[in-house]
């Protein structure tokens, strides 16, 4: 998810951003009227609209969908980390962790250890989900490259992810 993720902000700014901010850079140094100016920059924000798949309701609730998926697998690793662990962030591992372990009693160890299991398959379960997005997202991007070529380098970017 993670690659994806990248792989999804490196496209954008790297690919459709900022290569289309230079070009707009550049035929800014020319211009000889405030229309000019607009013309380029309505072009600018036409492009990068388009190419960064803000212009695709199907591409954009598709990749809705998946940012979804990520924030709910983020938000259930982050519990499981903050909720098993045996020590508050404040308290310093020693003698005060050995006296905590102690009076866990058993069945608030059993219930940290059921809540985990539980979020355990909701990981698996959003790693199942954004597998399965990532790959029906294939052949979405490679039917709209038809019509929209630069779909194609995206399809690169993004569907190299799930082959690492």
């Amino acid at each position: 998810m993670l690659k994806f993720v990248n792989s999804l902000l490196h496209y954008l700014t790297f690919e459709v951003i900022e290569p289309n901010w230079h070009v707009m850079h550049n035929r800014l140094q020319t211009v000889k009227s405030i229309d000019e100016v607009i013309q380029y920059h309505d072009f600018f924000l036409d492009k990068c609209l388009r190419e960064c798949l803000l212009l695709s309701p199907v591409l954009l609730k598709k990749l809705e969908k998946m940012k979804l998926i990520c924030l709910q697998y983020a938000a259930a690793v982050q519990w499981l980390i903050t909720y098993s662990t045996d020590t508050p962030k404040n308290d310093i591992p020693g003698v005060d962790k050995y006296k905590q372990l102690k009076l866990r009693t058993r069945t608030q160890t059993q219930k940290v250890v059921s809540e985990n299991a539980t979020v355990i398959e909701s990981i698996l379960k959003f790693e199942r989900e954004f597998a399965g997005e990532l790959q029906s997202l294939g052949p979405i991007l490679s039917s709209s490259s038809r019509a929209e070529p630069y779909l194609t380098h995206l399809a690169q970017w993004l569907l190299g992810v799930g082959r690492d």
